[in-house]
């Protein structure tokens, strides 16, 4: 196999965003033509990129002087944020957004982002991906909320400050800035405390821009909030690069994990109870969904804490429930996700739509048997055999709270009547469309399937974690 076939999933990604956007541009005619067809395009490239990189991704090798890796983990990542743009594209209600050019081309960037973080063999790359990830959702937010936008940035670009902070000093310590030589390096360092700073501040910058997006996006109110596939953008595709690059970063400096592990523990303690309580206390079903996924997100950042194999396999087993939902959440909910009493009855009147929102909301929540479930289940395991009995306490109330958010809001799609149409207001139900129902049901099988085949699952995420260097 050659090296540039390792590529191909990566180029089609690109190549379809770019087409797109020079669509638009260019040719204007053919693009207004075609563009009741593109979501499904666009939805067979990151498929066919998926097929191929079940492919080649299978096999493990080393290309460009160790720049790229191909590994169990980086197969796990890229399939999970192909599949989870795959089904949000395809679920998404395209009346609700306002560019569908710039709707189809910046998750697909994201995921090139995402992918590149995965697959990465050194600190530059990790960083490069995480920027794009992390730039796609800005212009994404810009088309409807420029302030939101360019509070995204400013935040993001102190976190990328700091970042590259801590990279500076723990280049200077190893010597190298290829993350298997960083690990190697650092096997027998003391954890002293100029050494331990950096790494909790490079530590700290990731889990910020992974656990704050959510937060924010949840603080949205009103008819001028962002999109429903900018937010499964940011809280879903930006926020995995974020915590791919922590799990890289934290696994390849744990030699000095005792300096940071109770730092890591008291912002997971904060973002899966805060979560919780902000999902409870909400009552739009978008806020809430932001919400649930900062909430799912503090127990990945818990799985960081426990530094062993089995711990951070069922974090890579959990991220993947979770880019999934996160992503594909918003989308199912289109614009009617902005109040309660727009979503109501949708059961009876949207039943696929319904359903896919009604899953994926259980699953950020951690209903079993669905795979949310499953990943904080071996998470919490994971906790208990490390010692970290009060996280775990803590986590468990988080998701209680979660969940009885969840089951209020699946009580209003399916047990409460449709409003009259004079008192839905501005807000319109998602339009259906046989793709969007397709969508619809594809989600409810990879959620469902996710909880079906944890086992396999699970199996190829420890495989990912063993790739990563644990033991």
């Amino acid at each position: 196999m050659t090296k540039y076939l390792v590529l191909l999933p990566e180029a089609l990604v690109v190549a379809g965003a770019v087409v797109v956007l020079l669509l638009a541009r260019f040719g204007p005619s053919r693009y207004r033509r075609w563009r009741r067809a593109l979501p499904a395009v666009a939805a067979l490239i990151l498929l066919a990129a998926l097929a191929v990189e079940l492919r080649v991704g299978a096999d493990v090798g080393s290309y460009f002087g160790g720049g790229l890796l191909v590994d169990r983990f980086g197969l796990f990542v890229k399939a999970a944020v192909l599949l989870a743009a795959a089904v949000g594209i395809a679920v998404a209600d395209w009346g609700a957004e306002d560019s569908m050019s710039i709707g189809l081309a910046m998750p697909m960037l994201a995921v090139f982002g995402v992918m590149v973080v995965a697959s990465g063999g050194d600190f530059l790359s990790v960083w490069a991906g995480l920027e794009l990830a992390g730039g796609a959702g800005v212009v994404m937010l810009a088309t409807r909320r420029p302030d939101s936008a360019l509070r995204l940035l400013l935040l993001g670009a102190a976190a990328s400050a700091l970042m590259l902070i801590g990279l500076a000093y723990v280049y200077a310590t190893a010597g190298s800035a290829d993350l298997g030589a960083v690990h190697a390096a650092l096997l027998g360092v003391a954890p002293t405390l100029p050494l331990a700073v950096p790494v909790l501040v490079l530590l700290g910058a990731l889990i910020y821009r992974a656990s704050l997006a959510p937060l924010q996006l949840g603080a949205g109110h009103g008819l001028a909030a962002p999109s429903p596939m900018s937010i499964g953008l940011v809280a879903g595709l930006g926020a995995a690069a974020a915590v791919v690059a922590a799990v890289k970063v934290s696994v390849a400096v744990g030699a000095v994990s005792v300096a940071f592990s109770p730092y890591v523990e008291i912002v997971a303690a904060v973002a899966m109870a805060g979560g919780g309580a902000g999902a409870l206390a909400a009552r739009s079903p978008r806020t809430r969904i932001a919400f649930l996924v900062a909430g799912q997100t503090g127990w990945v950042i818990a799985g960081l804490a426990t530094q062993f194999r089995g711990g951070i396999g069922a974090t890579i087993f959990l991220l993947g429930a979770l880019v999934v939902a996160a992503t594909a959440a918003p989308a199912a909910a289109g614009a009617a996700g902005i109040s309660e009493l727009a979503v109501s009855g949708l059961g009876t009147l949207r039943p696929a739509r319904a359903a896919a929102l009604t899953l994926a909301m259980l699953s950020l929540a951690g209903a079993p048997p669905l795979a949310g479930f499953f990943g904080e289940f071996t998470i919490g395991a994971a906790l208990a055999r490390t010692g970290h009995l009060e996280l775990l306490a803590v986590g468990l109330l988080g998701s209680l709270l979660s969940l009885v958010a969840a089951i209020g809001t699946v009580r209003v799609l399916y047990l409460q009547n449709p409003p009259d149409e004079g008192r839905r207001g501005l807000v319109a139900l998602p339009v259906w469309t046989r793709f969007s129902a397709f969508g619809a049901i594809a989600l409810c099988v990879v959620i469902a399937g996710y909880g079906l085949f944890a086992n396999p699952i699970s199996s190829l995420a420890d495989q990912g974690a063993a790739a990563l260097g644990l033991r």
